[in-house]
């Protein structure tokens, strides 16, 4: 890897500058050299699913507006023994995983709103749920809702926008009480705005609480003005495939230590517990 990183400094014109690799990456190596920051598609199996991956972040990146990193340079295939790779701007800011009191989730709330405010650009690339087929977890004890849930119909939506795909703490730099920055947006399409904020919900009831989800999705309402059915919160516990889920290893990366796979096991129940909560599904 480290002559693969050099070759590019070099091509870039960064050669001999420092090399420091950020945290939290599990599917690329991403690392930051002056003022620039690199991914490197270092997955063989993600590049065979998806060989147009940094097409695709370039096309992410430039939707973003002052909201995510410019992109500086880009190789999209193989170019002899050096893999894909895209060279960005680096952003200001810190991965804060506490405290997620009331003004870091308005904040973070406040951001995912704007995101949505973006304009949507040609659809180049669409949304789709991650997993199609959903399964009752062997770990359950509570078969019955998780059979229900397995039975629920996917939500729909009428919010059509530009999304992150990937919005959570780990990805959100704090720079300041009013300015948070986001990067990771190599999965970021026009689709439903629910699966952000489903997606963000499931990571903050895993990260921390559900009190700290229903929080964020307060805020979130408040400051957007759309409307939410909890039943996306289904969508997203199956993205993460419960059967197999566990601790996330970018909360690891950034101190969060203490939490254990059958912590994370109880959080994910509950939250499909909340949503069939007195059979109310809207929010």
């Amino acid at each position: 890897m480290n002559k693969i990183i050099a070759t590019i400094l070099q091509r870039v014109g960064l050669e001999g500058e420092t090399v420091i690799p950020l945290k939290g990456a599990t599917s690329s190596h991403v690392f930051r050299a002056g003022d620039s920051v690199f991914r490197i598609h270092t997955n063989a199996a993600w590049l065979k699913q998806e060989p147009d991956l940094v097409a695709h972040e370039v096309f992410a990146l430039q939707a973003t507006g002052m909201l995510g990193p410019d992109v500086e340079n880009y190789q999209l295939m193989w170019d002899g023994q050096i893999p894909p790779w895209i060279q960005m701007t680096h952003l200001p800011g810190d991965v804060r995983l506490k405290p997620l009191n009331r003004a870091y989730l308005r904040q973070l709330a406040k951001t995912l709103a704007a995101i949505h405010q973006l304009p949507v650009p040609e659809a180049r690339y669409r949304y789709a749920p991650y997993v199609t087929k959903r399964t009752v977890p062997s770990w359950t004890v509570q078969t019955e809702v998780w059979q229900r849930a397995v039975a629920e119909p996917p939500a729909t939506s009428q919010q059509i926008r530009f999304i992150h795909r990937d919005f959570h703490p780990v990805n959100v730099l704090y720079e300041s009480v009013e300015k948070y920055n986001v990067v990771d947006w190599i999965n970021a399409c026009v689709g439903p705005i629910e699966a952000d904020v489903a997606h963000c919900r499931l990571n903050l009831a895993l990260l921390e609480s559900m009190e700290a989800a229903d929080q964020f999705l307060a805020e979130y309402i408040a400051c957007s003005g759309f409307s939410y059915d909890r039943k996306w919160d289904l969508t997203a516990v199956f993205d993460f495939e419960p059967d197999t889920v566990d601790v996330y290893a970018g909360w690891k990366a950034y101190g969060k230590t203490n939490i254990s796979q059958g912590n994370v096991r109880e959080r994910m129940e509950n939250i499909v517990l909340k949503v069939y909560e007195n059979d109310e599904s809207g929010y």
